[in-house]
């Protein structure tokens, strides 16, 4: 069975100076104590708490009566009966004054992390200890990469241009032989084109084309798609991972134009959003120069300020980023400081999009790479970049 890697954990809370980290769970409620102690799916009618400190036993506190739901985990147990009983056991783990790990955060800003009840977490304010959002801490348990993820985010980049490159040439051929194709035929194709790669998706592609395109969640549907014809524009979002267990998605955003006329107000938001996506890497790169912390939110506020000099911060409609894993919206940080404050920092071996998008009544232009932060603390990219508007 699962178990947990005891002495990393240590490692990191004698380096982020806490005392100790707190889990517990109730009703199979809280999903990151379920998910990193690898607890079973028969759920604890007790409250349970496993404590881990920065030196020393972990401690694992069940009722007497549901004695056996951490067995797969190291430490000593210690059972108890009735609500007094447990807050008596608490009291000898809980030191006032002590710095201990929860999974919350400060004003709900990191959803992600957050999965203790408010309820709970007014109880261990109770013993005098100093909550610490637990945030930074997760993201080395499962947002940290190994080379054999690189590898499988690598693949699954080839899979898709290999898939973009088909569409490009289906809307061209189409076009050139005089064929009518509207949005939901090339969603169509698209489907198919998928269906015969080895490649998994969380959703279709996203894509639209002219007006459609400021619309960054349109999906086209069987009515009242647009005709694809010479100039239009077309925005595609892409994601999918290969079909192994660990595997990483490769997720992008490309802004393409039918025909060589481009539109001079498409090129120039083009030109903006390319610029802020290098500003974003380029703060990155810096900070991790300078050996400095890189939060989140700081990459976010900065693409803003980019559109914000241009005058459009009233066409911004999501945030820069958000991290990357196996699932497509990973469990790290992400760069948003726009719809939440994601405060955590951006770690070493984690991988995260940057995609800033400026949509205006008429235009939708969303730039996507993947970058990677390596253990020697470089950026990568791992695939093609866009640096100019793709004409089919």
């Amino acid at each position: 069975m699962n178990t947990i890697d005891l002495v990393k954990i240590q490692n990191l809370l004698l380096e982020y100076g806490l005392d100790g980290w707190i889990f517990s769970d109730f009703h199979g409620h809280d999903f990151i104590s379920h998910e990193f102690l690898h607890l079973t799916d028969r759920r604890c009618t007790r409250r349970l708490f496993y404590y881990i400190p920065a030196a020393g036993e972990p401690v694992k506190l069940l009722s007497a009566i549901e004695p056996l739901l951490l067995e797969h985990l190291p430490g000593r147990k210690v059972l108890y009966k009735g609500k007094e009983g447990m807050h008596c056991a608490l009291s000898s783990l809980l030191i006032p004054d002590s710095r201990i790990a929860c999974q919350y955060s400060p004003n709900g800003n990191v959803p992600t992390a957050s999965s203790m009840d408010a309820g709970l977490m007014e109880y261990l304010r109770s013993f005098g200890i100093l909550p610490v959002s637990s945030a930074d801490l997760l993201q080395h348990f499962g947002a940290v990469l190994t080379e054999a993820q690189i590898e499988s985010h690598r693949q699954a980049g080839v899979i898709i241009h290999r898939i973009l490159d088909q569409t490009f040439s289906w809307i061209r051929s189409n076009l050139d032989a005089g064929n009518f194709i509207d949005e939901w035929m090339l969603l169509q194709e698209m489907n198919r084109i998928i269906r015969l790669e080895p490649i998994h998706m969380d959703t279709p592609p996203f894509f639209g084309i002219d007006e459609h395109g400021c619309d960054p969640g349109y999906e086209p549907g069987e009515t009242g798609s647009k005709p694809i014809q010479e100039g239009s524009r077309l925005i595609i979002d892409i994601a999918g991972r290969t079909p192994e267990e660990s595997s990483i998605y490769y997720d992008i955003s490309w802004c393409m134009n039918v025909g060589p006329k481009i539109d001079p107000e498409y090129q120039r938001l083009f030109s903006i959003v390319h610029h802020a996506r290098a500003e974003a890497v380029r703060f990155i790169q810096n900070r991790l120069d300078q050996n400095l912390p890189i939060h989140g939110c700081d990459v976010d506020a900065l693409t803003r300020s980019v559109f914000q000099k241009a005058g459009l911060d009233s066409c911004i409609m999501h945030r820069t980023g958000h991290n990357i894993g196996h699932n497509c919206h990973g469990i790290g940080a992400n760069l948003d400081d726009y719809e939440t404050h994601d405060d955590r920092c951006l770690l070493p071996g984690t991988m995260f999009s940057v995609e800033p998008g400026i949509y205006t009544d008429p235009y939708g232009v969303r730039l996507e790479f993947d970058v990677h932060i390596t253990p020697d603390r470089q950026v990568r990219i791992y695939g093609p970049i866009q640096d100019h508007i793709l004409v089919i």
